[in-house]
């Protein structure tokens, strides 16, 4: 269960188990004590009647047998047993509750010797279970008898079988109060470490200016939200520098990547020897590969500074798209690749036309590039509500479901060894559509088994 799997529910289930442990000893231990308490109030009941059975049978009066009577009428709700035998076992007197089979006597009874006796005996007359004293008593005229007398426990029993159903029926609802209080008092205790997390969630790479605040009760969790505090301090000033670096390196890279590939391209035209004509070709593609990712980089850095500017012109996500198609036109024919488009709404969207076009563009390179030979390329427009969406699924490898929260990351890559990017299109696509106020999301495949990207963004 879910609750069971937070700390307030673990800490309740914990202090209701506690309580339970508790009440479970307090049960045991007043059981044990009314149980010694009814046996003390029975022996002392036995040997007071004890005391005065013999006393009559060493009298050896004559109304004994009518004594017997009344004993066992008087005590009917108590239940007191009284038999008489002789040293063979054979019953000659008794109470008349008494059957002269319902009253055991045990082989240790039988070996009394003269004036011995046997204290306490639990046994049964026949269903009742009692507790017995017996005595080897020498008569005034040299003969021999057993005296048994025994008292019922059934009371006492009963009494104890009560107090155990009344514990239990009590067990149910205390463990449930038990298992409440416990969570009321563990979610009392931990909603500090709830208001720390909390804090600490909204605390990004785009604001981690920002700290948890302290109680200033100067306890644990003070102490923990202190310990975070200075980890974000330091994260902070480490994402600074790396921000400083990249924005710097960029701006540093981005003049001598244009001469370099300015000064190959003015070779190729004025013609060079064959043998050096497709190296420099090559240097003239990796320079420009080398400037898209610098002005990847480039856009970032603005984006964590807060200096991109988002205008509100109405801007047509269709003209955007063949724009895009126009520049992949060599990778397609290179490739055989099938473009299909569908329009299901009038794709106008309000932002700025040029970070779409970039936005747009890397999704149709990166579905371009995974795209295996002869493959297909679709695009589709709709509307969701007052938003317009782009959904672009190609026919290629896919992005496997425990990769899509990170696909978004800067220099993320699913496999190095696969493409020639440098894992930024889909985060500078993700950034844009964010500053427009819109959503770029992994999808299931409707058609295929490739990658379905679905950009949203507030129709115009």
């Amino acid at each position: 269960m879910k609750f069971f799997r937070t700390i307030g529910g673990r800490l309740g289930l914990a202090y209701a188990g506690f309580s339970l442990a508790t009440l479970a000893l307090l049960v045991a231990y007043f059981y044990v004590r009314l149980g010694r308490a009814s046996d003390y109030q029975a022996d002392r009941f036995l040997d007071d009647e004890y005391s005065e059975m013999e006393h009559m049978l060493l009298e050896g009066g004559d109304d004994l047998d009518a004594e017997l009577v009344l004993v066992a009428r008087f005590h009917r709700e108590v239940q007191l047993f009284v038999v008489v035998r002789d040293m063979a076992g054979t019953v000659l007197q008794h109470t008349e509750n008494v059957q002269a089979g319902d009253f055991p006597l045990s082989e240790a009874a039988r070996a009394l010797p003269a004036g011995a006796s046997i204290r306490r005996e639990d046994g049964f007359v026949g269903p009742v279970p009692v507790r017995m004293r017996i005595r080897h008593l020498v008569l005034p005229d040299g003969t021999s008898r057993l005296l048994q007398v025994a008292i019922s426990r059934s009371g006492s029993l009963n009494a104890r079988e009560r107090y155990l159903a009344q514990a239990g029926a009590a067990a149910v609802p205390f463990l449930a109060l038990a298992l409440v209080g416990g969570y009321v008092v563990a979610r009392r205790a931990i909603r500090p470490i709830d208001s720390i997390a909390a804090a600490a969630a909204r605390i990004q790479g785009t604001n981690l200016s920002e700290r948890i605040p302290l109680r200033g009760s100067g306890d644990e969790l003070d102490q923990l939200a202190a310990v975070l505090n200075r980890t974000f301090e330091q994260l902070e000033e480490s994402f600074r520098r790396i921000r400083d670096f990249s924005g710097s390196a960029s701006h540093q890279l981005r003049t001598p990547l244009t001469v370099i590939r300015g000064e190959a391209e003015l070779l190729l035209k004025e013609g060079i020897d064959d043998r050096y004509a497709a190296r420099v070709a090559t240097i003239v593609d990796e320079a420009a590969r080398l400037a898209r990712i610098v002005e990847q980089l480039l856009f970032l850095a603005r984006v964590d500074a807060e200096k991109v500017d988002v205008g509100t012109e109405s801007v047509d996500l269709a003209g955007i798209v063949a724009q895009g198609l126009r520049r992949l036109e060599p990778c397609v024919a290179t490739k055989k690749l099938r473009v299909e488009e569908r329009r299901e709404a009038e794709p106008r969207v309000r932002g700025s036309e040029a970070l779409l076009a970039t936005a747009v563009q890397n999704l149709l390179d990166n579905a371009a590039r995974f795209s295996p030979d002869d493959g297909r390329i679709l695009i589709r427009y709709g509307r969701r509500g007052d938003r317009v969406t782009l959904e672009i699924e190609d026919d290629g490898e896919g992005i496997r479901p425990e990769h899509r929260g990170q696909v978004m990351e800067r220099f993320f890559r699913v496999d190095v060894r696969k493409g020639d990017g440098a894992g930024l299109g889909l985060a500078v696509a993700n950034e844009i559509a964010l500053l427009h106020h819109g959503t770029l999301s992994v999808e299931d495949p409707r058609e295929g088994l490739g990658a379905h990207l679905r950009l949203e963004l507030p129709g115009a």
